[in-house]
């Protein structure tokens, strides 16, 4: 197992999942084929559309992490639940877990708890739809639960993977928020 979180920096967090013996990597979802030449793609019906904000309105107040989507050559997995907020206020961020309320992680049909307890904290520009994100420090920890498997995780192995950092386009309505960034996309909605 602490082979696998030695990789944590370069594969999503939903790699540890694997540590668990519940399943094995999967990869990402392939798009779906294109309709035959010649047919034409069934109509949808007419919805409203839906309006985002500048990201510079976006990053103020508090936000409860939803869901996370990680990404990378190799596994695909995904994150939701617990008690992760992020913070935003005049260029800084704070992202914190109380330590109560597990994520559930799921990564090739196997799936895992991780509780987080411990904070991040940041700084961040704007330019136009795009933040860019740098983490200053992060403190304490998180736990790992698979099965009877239990594996503490120090906070900064947890950011390097579903933290802030570096450039991500960033969308929201009054509600709802998404980070995009190289390997993860963070869904929050307003605290």
């Amino acid at each position: 197992m602490r082979r696998a979180l030695v990789a944590l920096a370069a594969v999503p967090l939903l790699a540890l999942v694997g540590c668990s013996g519940s399943g094995g990597a999967t990869t990402a979802p392939s798009s779906a084929a294109p309709a035959p030449a010649g047919t034409a793609p069934p109509s949808a019906p007419a919805s409203p559309s839906l309006a985002t904000l500048p990201a510079e309105q976006c990053l103020t107040g508090t936000w409860q992490l939803v869901r996370f989507v990680g990404a990378s050559d190799q596994t695909y997995g995904t994150g939701q639940g617990g008690d992760v907020t992020v913070r935003f206020a005049d260029g800084g961020y704070t992202l914190q877990g109380a330590g109560q309320e597990p994520l559930t992680i799921t990564l090739g049909g196997g799936s895992a708890d991780l509780t987080v307890d411990g904070r991040a904290t940041g700084t961040f520009t704007v330019d136009g739809a795009t933040g860019t994100f740098r983490q200053r420090s992060a403190s304490g920890s998180a736990e790992l639960a698979a099965g009877s498997r239990k594996e503490r995780l120090g906070m900064d192995q947890i950011t390097s993977v579903v933290g802030l950092e570096g450039e991500g386009q960033v969308a929201c309505t009054p509600q709802a928020m998404t980070v995009t960034l190289t390997a993860v996309r963070l869904e929050l909605s307003r605290a």
